[in-house]
């Protein structure tokens, strides 16, 4: 039967342990409630911007229409629209079965999918893309600080994140769940390079992480791996799969769900905020979240804001498993 030829494929997914669903969501190893997208972590070594953030500047970023003196430069990021991105790398060769199988043999590899789950350790987590920061328009410039930059091949990322600055547990996360895939503009690579490209392209570009933003002696690379350990806990803090899921949205071959239905589960689990869903061969390969920062990038504030641009999808997307 044609669902037999697929056994490769549908050895893939897996469960992952999650917290409980709910439309705040927690911090792994935070036991408070922290709204999606705040984040106001004490672990980085930047400077303290409590004064700056109760003083007479309106401090979320794009709302400020007073200049920010060079001395507080570290507390307010001039690229005020910071946006968390994941993947959901479907299994593409479902396309041509979902267009072209007959329903009983959809619903006999469904139920292959399903009971195979647990074999894959992102099969139901959207992956890390990474941390992006645009302008207020929306618009971004990119590899801002070729000095900043971190080279693999010369620097080797992982020395420097275990090694250097013993971040092992940082590491396994990356390396489980930042991965790199065919919408990722790095092509033909592996996960780390997918790293190098993101901070290079987009953490070069962010004032807060500057070096002079760091108290104590600066250690080299050090914001280039505070910036990966800031990705992480934001993607920590969007379980997009959850957020779906708690409204009955789940990975099939079987429907189509309205795109007005994905995007009102999401806002509804992002403060009311719409998400940018997007889509490939029309079906859901891409989520974005959106926000407004007050202060330090890696100590600041993140404030939902609706997506700055338009959904890829059509008005029925295919939400299909890895």
């Amino acid at each position: 039967m044609l669902f037999k030829s697929f056994a490769p494929f549908v050895a893939l997914l897996s469960a992952v342990s999650a917290a409980p669903l709910q439309l705040t969501c927690q911090v792994a190893g935070d036991s408070d409630d922290t709204p999606v997208g705040a984040a106001n972590n004490t672990e980085y070594s930047v400077v303290d911007c409590s004064t700056f953030l109760t003083g007479a500047f309106d401090t979320f970023s794009c709302h400020n229409t007073t200049a920010i003196p060079e001395t507080d430069s570290c507390c307010f990021e001039n690229w005020g629209v910071l946006m968390q991105t994941q993947f959901w790398d479907y299994n593409s060769s479902y396309l041509s079965i979902v267009t072209s199988a007959d329903n009983d043999t959809l619903h006999q590899l469904e139920a292959e999918i399903q009971a195979n789950v647990a074999n894959n350790p992102t099969g139901q987590v959207f992956t890390i893309h990474g941390l992006w920061n645009d302008l207020c328009d929306g618009s971004y410039n990119q590899y801002c600080n070729p000095s900043l930059e971190i080279n693999d091949d010369k620097d080797n990322i992982t020395h420097v994140i275990v090694d250097v600055f013993g971040e092992t547990e940082l590491f396994n996360k990356m390396a489980k769940y930042w991965l790199n895939n065919e919408k990722s503009n790095v092509n033909n690579a592996g996960s780390i390079d997918l790293w190098e490209h993101e901070y290079n392209k987009h953490g070069t570009c962010m004032n807060t992480l500057l070096p002079k933003c760091f108290t104590g002696k600066y250690t080299k690379f050090e914001n280039t791996v505070s910036f990966y350990k800031k990705v992480v806990e934001l993607w920590e803090n969007y379980s997009t799969y959850q957020f779906l899921q708690q409204f009955g949205i789940t990975p099939t071959l079987l429907k189509q769900y309205k795109l007005s239905d994905v995007q009102t589960a999401l806002a509804q689990a992002n403060n009311g905020k719409q998400v940018y869903v997007g889509c490939l061969k029309g079906a859901i390969d891409e989520i974005w979240y959106y926000n407004n920062l007050k202060g330090n990038v890696l100590t600041g504030e993140y404030q939902a804001i609706d997506s700055l641009t338009p959904s890829t999808c059509g008005e029925y997307v295919w939400y299909l498993p890895k």
